[in-house]
């Protein structure tokens, strides 16, 4: 049987397919972690590397051409996140990487205009499949009644911001700490409980190891 998140990369495809511009929209949680400034890769699993749905795949080489035409166009396309998953649980994650410190303005600004971008223009193609009968909530997630798009974001979907190993400062550590005690976060933080409370179910930030360990380790498709 397949998982929800293979049945959602089949969707994915067929739209891009259907656009005509077919194209891989996966690639591994490694590949999509690229800082490509510095050509380092922020992410590096010691248990397994991932599969995942990379946005901005399908931002520059569909959604980009969709409205502008010709090749690939990274000016023009909208912003998306690095990754994509959904797990067994029926759980939607997008997923930013960093190669930057958590205090950055630079990472506060991109993460979200990076998550409101992305959930706007993915869920507006969802728009469309719907309205073709080929897509419905129920089928790609745990939700079992009709919902909104917008409730369904705020109860299913989650952010995830993953920062690099050689930008792990204190700033980060009490902010984990905090998360983890369930504690009010810093305000340097602030933009990640402002995502958490407008817009996804959670919003979590890890270093690459701590992703690592409590993500990906105990992450099952199905």
């Amino acid at each position: 049987m397949m998982s929800m998140y293979e049945k959602f990369v089949n969707l994915l495809n067929t739209y891009c397919n259907q656009a005509g511009y077919p194209i891989q929209i996966e690639k591994t949680l490694h590949e999509l972690s690229l800082d490509d400034a510095n050509s380092v890769n922020v992410f590096t699993s010691e248990y397994k590397d991932l599969n995942s749905i990379s946005m901005d795949s399908i931002a520059q080489n569909v959604v980009a051409r969709i409205h502008f035409g010709g090749p690939p166009r990274e000016d023009v396309a909208p912003a998306s996140v690095d990754s994509f998953l959904i797990d067994s649980n029926g759980y939607w994650y997008f997923i930013e990487f960093k190669n930057q410190y958590i205090s950055s303005k630079k990472v506060k600004e991109d993460c979200v205009k990076k998550s409101y971008a992305n959930v706007f223009w993915l869920f507006k193609i969802l728009d469309e499949l719907q309205r073709k009968q080929l897509f419905s909530f129920d089928a790609y997630s745990s939700c079992t009644t009709e919902i909104s798009p917008f409730e369904f974001v705020k109860n299913y979907c989650k952010f995830i911001l993953v920062i690099g190993k050689d930008k792990v400062d204190n700033e980060l550590n009490k902010i984990r700490v905090a998360i983890k005690a369930k504690m009010t976060m810093p305000v340097t933080c602030r933009f990640l409980r402002k995502l958490e409370s407008y817009v996804f179910k959670s919003a979590d930030v890890y270093s690459a190891d701590q992703f690592d360990r409590e993500f990906v380790k105990k992450f099952r498709y199905s």
